[in-house]
Formats: C-alpha cells, sequence, structure tokens
C-alpha cells in the first residue's frame, strides 16, 4: 500500500496511542505462567505483541478478549512446565524478534520443547546473541547459522550466573524468564542500562527478583520456582509510537500536541531529554507510578539544533533513532549518531534505511558503519521513499513529508501495523491547514 502525505500542514490536538508494545510482549509472557487469571486493558494490537498472544495460545494457554481486555488463565509456574507434554510445538513468531528472544528463555527454563520459525524478515535477523548464552548455562538449543528456526529440546537448568555483554533488554529478559523456573539463586549482570520493565512486573506480581547496583555494573538476583501472582494492570501508551507525534508538532509551524497516559519509564523517556537538548518545546507531567511511571508530555513548534547522541545513551533511544533523524532534517547544524551499529538488524538495515529516506527528500547526509550525520536543511523536496517494509522508516518519512511542500508518497505504508495499527489515519485526524 502506498501512503500519500500532503505537505506544510500544522498539528494539533490531543493523541492517545497504543499500549506499550514492550510491556505488552512481558505481559503476555508473564501473563501465562501467572498463578490465575490476568487481565490487562490497554495492550498493544501491534503485529508483534499478536505474535506473543498466538505463542502462549499454541503452548495451552487459554488467552481471550474481553471487551477491550485481555485475559491470560496463567497456567502457574509448575503448571507450565506441565505443558511439555504437547510438545514438541511449532511456533511461529512472525515478524516479532521480542516473541523469538523472550521464548527462547521462557522455554529452555521450563523444559518445554519447540521449532521457533519466523518470516522472512526476522529470520534474517542475529539470533546467537541468545542461543549462544543459553546453550552455555546447559540449555538444549540451537540456530541456523545464527538465526531462526531455532529447535529447542527438553532442557533442565540449574542456577546461573551470566554477564550480558552488549545492552539488550531482550537478552537480559530472557535469562530472567529462564531462572524464574530454576531452583535456587541465579544471578544476571548488565554494564549499561537498559529496559527494566520484566522486573518491574515481576516485582507487581510478588516475584522474588532482587536488583543490586553498583558503580560499574547491576546485578539481577532471581530466586526461582515461585508462584507469581496474577495482574490486572493498565499498559501506558508507547512512548517509541507517540515520538513521532511529538517530533512533527516540534518541527510544523504552529503545531502542538499533547500526548496523555503515556510511559514514562526512565529507561524508555530518554528521548524527550534528546529532543529538549536539541531546542525542542516539550513539557512532561508524571500522573502515576504503577504499573510503571506514566503520564502526559506536550510538545510545540521549535527551532531546533543538532546534537550528538553516542555510547550509552544509544540503549536508552535505540528505537527511537529514526524519529530523531527525521527531526534532525529540519534542525539547524548536525545532528551525528555513532555506536548504533545495533540499527543495522532491526527490521531493516535502519542506518542505510535512514540514509536513503533523508537522500530521497534532498536531505544532507553521511553514512557511518554504526551511525550516520544529518546537516539540517530546511530545502527538502517531495518524494516517494522505499520503507523496506520497516515500521520505523515509514513514520519517519511521513515526519519529513509533513514539513515540506508538495505530496509525497510512502512505499509498503502497511508496515507500520507491526508496532501502530492505524498510524496514518490517527495522523490525519490531528493534521490541518
Amino acid at each position: 500500500m502506498i501512503r500519500e502525505i500532503e505537505g506544510r500542514k500544522t498539528i494539533s490536538g490531543i493523541v492517545t496511542v497504543p499500549g506499550d508494545k514492550s510491556i505488552s510482549h512481558r505481559a503476555v509472557m508473564l501473563g501465562s505462567i501467572a498463578s490465575g487469571k490476568s487481565t490487562f486493558t490497554g495492550l498493544s494490537e501491534a503485529q508483534d505483541v499478536c505474535s506473543s498472544v498466538d505463542a502462549v495460545r499454541a503452548l495451552g494457554v487459554p488467552v481471550q478478549k474481553k471487551g477491550g481486555k485481555l485475559v491470560i488463565e496463567g497456567r502457574g509456574i509448575h503448571g507450565f512446565e506441565r505443558l511439555a507434554k504437547n510438545a514438541p510445538l511449532r511456533i511461529d513468531c512472525g515478524n516479532s524478534g521480542t516473541t523469538a528472544r523472550l521464548l527462547m528463555g521462557l522455554l529452555c527454563g521450563a523444559g518445554i520443547s519447540a521449532r521457533l520459525t519466523g518470516d522472512s524478515s526476522l529470520s534474517r535477523r542475529p539470533m546467537d546473541r541468545v542461543v549462544a548464552p543459553l546453550r552455555e548455562i546447559g540449555a538444549q538449543i540451537s540456530a541456523d547459522n545464527g538465526h531462526l528456526p531455532v529447535q529447542i529440546g527438553r532442557s533442565r537448568l540449574v542456577p546461573f550466573e551470566y554477564r550480558v555483554p552488549v545492552a539488550s533488554a531482550q537478552v537480559k529478559s530472557a535469562f530472567i524468564l529462564a531462572a524464574l523456573f530454576v531452583q535456587g539463586r541465579s544471578v544476571i549482570t548488565e554494564f549499561s542500562d537498559t529496559r527494566d520493565h520484566t522486573e518491574r512486573m515481576l516485582v507487581l506480581m510478588n516475584g522474588d527478583i532482587r536488583k543490586r547496583s553498583f558503580i560499574q555494573e547491576k546485578r539481577i538476583e532471581v530466586y526461582g520456582r515461585r508462584e507469581l501472582a496474577a495482574l490486572d494492570v493498565l499498559i501506558p501508551g508507547d512512548l517509541s509510537s507517540s515520538v513521532f507525534f511529538l517530533a512533527l508538532a516540534l518541527v510544523l509551524p504552529a503545531s502542538e500536541i499533547v500526548v496523555e497516559h503515556v510511559l514514562l519509564n526512565t529507561t524508555r523517556a530518554h528521548v524527550l531529554e534528546v529532543l529538549e537538548r536539541m531546542g525542542g518545546k516539550i513539557e512532561v507531567r508524571i500522573d502515576s507510578d504503577l504499573p510503571e511511571p506514566m503520564g502526559t508530555v506536550r510538545a510545540k513548534s521549535s527551532r531546533l539544533h543538532g546534537t550528538t547522541i553516542d555510547g550509552l545513551e544509544i540503549p536508552l533511544v535505540i528505537d527511537e533513532i529514526p524519529a530523531i533523524a527525521a527531526a534532525a532534517c529540519f534542525a539547524r547544524g548536525e545532528t551525528v549518531v555513532r555506536g548504533a551499529s545495533e540499527l543495522r538488524v532491526k527490521e531493516s538495515d535502519r542506518i542505510r534505511g535512514i540514509v536513503d529516506m533523508t537522500r530521497a527528500f534532498g536531505g544532507k547526509v553521511v553514512e557511518y558503519e554504526d551511525g550516520f550525520l544529518i546537516t539540517g536543511n530546511k530545502k527538502l523536496s517531495a518524494t516517494r521513499v522505499q520503507t523496506s517494509c520497516d515500521h520505523r522508516i515509514a513514520m519517519a518519512a511521513s515526519v519529513i513529508a509533513a514539513n515540506i511542500r508538495g505530496r509525497s508518497q510512502i512505499e509498503d505504508a502497511e508496515c507500520v501495523n507491526v508496532s501502530f495499527p492505524g498510524y496514518f489515519d490517527a495522523l490525519e485526524t490531528h493534521f490541518s491547514r
């Protein structure tokens, strides 16, 4: 599907975005091993999260929708392990890397054999970052040259210690999920902050999980085989989806957008600090702390300037870099992103996608192996943009297209359904001349 964007509009109003995708994945996984019925309001209906829902259904966990809520009848730790009698199973993870990587930890811990597959895009993405270390702690798991399909045998893990070598919330969470089934104390150590949704949710579920912070590392101790309490929670809005509306309000003239009920967890909200550093007029108000910090964000038209993002900042904004790049096209000076080689192995090569998108509009950009440099240029031209079926490239292209004269076309626009079904319709609702 090709979507056309008519440029030089303003944007205004109050935006409601889908439930946070990262929290939704974890809610589905943890709800399936809780003791009793968990109810999640506002769970993301993105295709990626649907893959996680379909996966736990395939395992034999009852899941149903009731009045806009998702209800999961958790099997409990011991009951979930008994699902092994249904194995081996074939589970299609679709396009969702989070589904595949979290399932690896969950299934290895529970001793359930399965074969994990995915679509052509997911089958090109690296899986050895989870497969290899799980094998090191005794799991029976193998990948096809480091990619899907992944074959999981019936493992019986013992307490382990694992030091996460690169900043990855998915790897960390996979090991936490595995540790929940292990009798005794397991320790996962990370050296930079990553998303902590798994840890926060386990605390709410009365899981025996403890965090110890040191100068150069953080240790997460998990005492396994403790039954987890069921949950009844509201999922905050997805900040990674909100940031495209915020970026639009910052670059479009006479614009102002308010996003309500959005996630403001410190491991996710760093993008707001980056946009403020670029000169963005952003106001943040925290309205609630449970199940995670959430609140309201207001963004107004601003004169942006370039910035540099690298090092420890990268894991905190890795999913928001396409939106930052779009805003950078209209900022004075240079915006530099380095140390972001992880972008090469997302749904597409996002560094290449950002570079190609920027050049298609006539922007000035230099490509690096681990990032890019964009020089702000307001003399951009309407064009046709290829997205490589990457939802975040498609949404980033919409930000640029809306701020230049003429009509631009975005190819494969339906790819936004991976994270934000109805994104373009929501955009049109808030546009005005």
